[in-house]
């Protein structure tokens, strides 16, 4: 019984041994090492010396008209909402806070991206 099932076995082992096989008779492709490591292409920089950083002026300047405008809507809105939480913690909620909250987050982050540029 034991030898049956041993045979039934055998092709299965021979395969995984010779699969092992094959796959440790592979060289691996070797990296040439080279030293120093070759130069780049671009100079070094000096350790005391930081980078040179040129920015370029693609920015748009801010509109200091609409953004007072932005400014004062922004305050007049922020204004209103926490009577309106107050009434909300007392069940009345009113319909518009929702759009309000949500024009406050488009304002401020408008000015945000106004101002600061």
């Amino acid at each position: 019984m034991r030898i049956l099932t041993f045979l039934s076995l055998l092709p299965a082992l021979v395969l995984i041994a010779v699969v092992t096989s094959a796959g440790q008779n592979k060289s691996l492709p070797t990296i040439p090492q080279t030293f120093p490591p070759p130069e780049p292409d671009h100079p070094h920089l000096q350790i005391d010396q930081p980078p040179t950083v040129v920015h370029g002026d693609r920015r748009a300047l801010p509109n200091p008209v609409q953004a007072r405008q932005d400014a004062d809507e922004l305050a007049k809105l922020a204004q209103s909402i926490p009577s309106d939480v107050d009434k909300a913690s007392k069940g009345q909620l009113p319909q518009d806070l929702a759009a309000r909250l949500k024009q406050i987050e488009k304002l401020s982050k408008h000015l945000r991206r106004e101002i600061g540029q």
